[in-house]
């Protein structure tokens, strides 16, 4: 032992060994304290008895060597400098024992601030990232522990634990994609034994994940490691917890697993689960039987399949609703007897008559068998009992095949008076709306029985009635017809006024009856019972006023929903739109660059550039209006306006075509239908020179609801004549100057070209 190593000890002897501690760990050089255990070897030391000592000069004798406590101590030179990197794990490390001292002493939030300081100088301390992450949790600061735990499984990308900890968390948080890949990865962990408990646990909570994902595929893989650990817990050791956790949670029954194995069409391993489940009687055997039935289905064994389907049928349940009693038709047809369909179906209505839904099922089966009294008659008797929508829904059906519009009105009225049940018989209900108004005889003569109850000084038309023939209406764009039956409506239910206002006035822009539309608007932002929807119609109105040419109304609209709304952003965009929409490029400029400032991740804040681009353009700025297109794409390269916006004005310049053609295309795929698309890429095959491709592109144009305007028929006479065919050239750029002069706000320049041409050819 050194001189040097010799006076530590002594001096061991009198400070105490804390001091030689807290050296260890940030007073002394890595060159001279190496390590703790060698610290406390040198405080043992010092309880040996002592040399003596010369009382006269201090001078201690131990063997060969001699210290005179006269002299100053030497000074210690580390044997090589310290780093401000070392320094760093020096004050880390500190920190960390700082934090472990005061977390033993129960002082948590001490403690946590201590390692967090410890992390902050040595990122790569796993040791404290291990401290601090559970303590982050026990403190309920979930947020502070996911921003360590991330960090850390950087380092420790195999840590299994945390990984399923923080995916588990995750999940709760409803980030569910991103606690899928922390459990993914954790489910990879070299570490993690494919025969654990753990891994069990970690296959489970995956396979919950990826079910409620949809990923139903995946959830199946997952959940055989939890069945094969249900059906053999000694392969995986599993302890005692597990096995309970796996027995008593209700997406871990055999009849559960089954259940994803069915969903997964994997019939057979569904076939062992439930037949498992069905051992163990721990859940009623008619749902475990009609499960069975669908997998034995499946697996091409009709017999089977009716077996366990008559198990469910015996048991009268009625929790699978008509899917028992469509299983049924599926089985029979399987077995090549549907002809006995009805005939079993009478039979289990007759055991089992409080059963509406099979009740119900039993009259269409009778409907489609053309046996329509028997099927009027057994609704009517089962609606007796019980008025349901279903009933009603299925009586409807009944009278739209025989043609019959008044009965058929009046089971509709009474499905539609089932408000609360409404929402759960929805798809039902619209699937026989639309099977409604595919035969347009027979809503011409709904629209007619309709027409006849609301005359007259005492109308019969209900409620219900007139608000489904304003519905019917609609839909086959009879506006007049529509307007009158929710007008009536509204009389009857004020507390209604709403939607109907709503729906029709939306209906009213729809077949551009501004006028008409901003009237209904008018009446409900002044009806009192709908203040709270006041901004709302305001909005709707200064759409209406604008697009029937009433700019100043629609600002008058808008400015008055800002009164009470003022920092809304959709009143900011409409306000904006109204002057763009009005020509009014040197207001609109300003309250769009506004809008995109204010709001930059904004939905609408797109519209805005979109608008501020086709401004800079039509005031003949064409550059900075495709600056502000190519800024765009280059954020969302794959936006199909972007393409086709930025495609047409290249195309229109003549510049850039195969470029332009490859934009336009992808537009067109995103929205093969779109009118101004198909005009774009009929302008750039015409700027290519490939006329009669561009013809096909530009004529379906012309002829969509909204896509005829004088510029696509202008090209398309372009391209006419290029091709030789004078008079349908004539003819196109006849409707393109007949369109341009009845244009809100006329083209000077468009009219004089297309009036040089049509000089041209005469």
């Amino acid at each position: 032992m050194t001189q040097s190593r010799q006076w530590i000890g002594r001096f061991i002897r009198k400070a105490g060994s804390i001091f030689v501690l807290s050296s260890c760990l940030s007073g002394g050089s890595l060159g001279f304290f190496i390590t703790a255990s060698e610290c406390f070897a040198a405080g043992s030391l010092a309880q040996e008895k002592s040399p003596p000592v010369d009382p006269i000069h201090r001078i201690v004798t131990r063997g060969d060597f001699r210290i005179d406590f006269n002299d100053p101590p030497e000074k210690l030179v580390p044997s090589r400098p310290r780093t401000p990197d070392d320094q760093k794990r020096l004050d880390a490390m500190s920190w960390y024992m700082k934090g472990r001292f005061l977390e033993q002493r129960e002082e948590f939030k001490g403690a946590l601030e201590a390692y967090e300081k410890s992390v902050q100088l040595n990122p790569n301390a796993v040791e404290a990232y291990r401290a601090l992450i559970p303590l982050a949790f026990g403190l309920n600061d979930s947020d502070l522990a996911i921003k360590y735990a991330l960090k850390a499984i950087e380092l420790m990308p195999d840590d299994f634990l945390l990984l399923q900890r923080v995916g588990i968390h995750l999940a709760t948080k409803e980030k569910i994609p991103e606690a899928l890949k922390l459990l993914e990865q954790a489910s990879r962990s070299n570490k993690l034994d494919r025969q654990s408990g753990q891994y069990v646990a970690i296959m489970r909570d995956l396979a919950f994940l990826y079910l409620i994902t949809g990923q139903v595929d995946k959830s199946a893989d997952a959940f055989e490691v939890v069945f094969d650990a249900k059906v053999d817990p000694d392969k995986y050791h599993l302890d005692f917890q597990m096995k309970s956790e796996l027995e008593k949670h209700q997406r871990t029954t055999y009849e559960a697993i089954g259940q994803v194995f069915l969903e997964a069409k994997r019939p057979d391993r569904a076939i062992v689960a439930l037949e498992r489940a069905a051992k163990a009687k721990k859940t009623k055997p008619g749902n475990i039987a009609f499960s069975l039935a669908q997998a034995y289905l499946m697996t091409a064994k009709p017999d089977q399949a009716l077996e366990q389907l008559q198990t469910y049928f015996d048991a009268q349940l009625q929790s699978k609703g008509k899917a028992a009693y469509q299983l049924l038709a599926e089985v029979l047809k399987a077995q090549g007897k549907s002809a006995e369909l009805i005939s079993r179906l009478e039979q289990l209505a007759e055991k089992d008559q409080h059963n509406l839904t099979l009740q119900f099922f039993l009259a269409q089966q009778y409907v489609e068998a053309n046996r329509f009294d028997d099927a009027e008659k057994l609704y009517k008797k089962s609606l007796d009992k019980e008025k349901t929508i279903e009933g009603y829904v299925g009586l409807a059906s009944l009278y739209r095949r025989q043609s019959r519009p008044t009965e058929l009105l009046q089971a509709l009225s009474l499905a539609m008076s089932r408000e609360s049940e409404l929402e759960k018989s929805a798809e039902d209900l619209e699937r026989e709306l639309q099977a409604i108004a595919a035969d347009e005889k027979l809503v011409a003569g709904l629209l007619a029985v309709g027409k006849q109850q609301t005359e007259g000084d005492a109308p019969k038309l209900d409620f219900a009635s007139s608000l489904l023939l304003g519905k019917i209406a609609a839909q086959g764009k009879e506006a007049d017809l529509a307007e009158k039956f929710f007008r009536h409506a509204l009389k009857l239910r004020r507390d209604k006024a709403g939607g109907i206002y709503e729906e029709l006035g939306k209906l009213l822009l729809d077949v551009r009856k501004f006028a008409e539309a901003a009237k209904v608007f008018q009446d409900a932002v002044k009806d009192s019972s709908l203040l709270n929807s006041r901004p709302n119609f305001l909005f709707m109105l200064s759409q209406a006023e604008e697009m029937a040419g009433n700019t100043a109304a629609a600002l008058e609209a808008i400015a008055e929903a800002r009164k009470a709304i003022p920092d809304h952003p959709l009143l900011a965009f409409q306000e904006a739109w109204v002057h763009y929409h009005a020509h009014d490029w040197d207001k609109a400029i300003p309250l769009l660059e506004a809008f995109i400032a204010k709001h930059p991740q904004h939905r609408l804040a797109r519209q805005c550039q979109y608008s501020l681009s086709n401004i800079h353009v039509q005031k003949g700025d064409i550059r900075k209006g495709e600056e502000i297109l190519e800024k765009v794409l280059a954020e969302s390269p794959d936006d199909p306006s972007v393409n086709n916006d930025l495609g047409y004005l290249y195309a229109d310049q003549g510049k850039n075509l195969e470029q332009a053609r490859g934009m336009i295309e992808k537009a067109m795929k995103a929205e093969p239908d779109n009118a101004a698309y198909q005009d774009s890429m009929g302008w750039v095959l015409y700027k290519l020179g490939k006329y009669q491709e561009a013809i096909p592109y530009l004529e379906k144009s012309v002829s969509s609801p909204r896509g005829g305007d004088a510029t696509i028929w202008d090209h398309l006479g372009d391209a006419q004549d290029k091709l030789g065919q004078k008079e349908k050239a004539i003819e196109s750029w006849k409707n393109a100057l007949k369109d341009a002069k009845e244009d809100k706000h006329p083209d000077a320049k468009l009219i004089e070209k297309l009036e040089l041409k049509l000089k041209a050819k005469s």
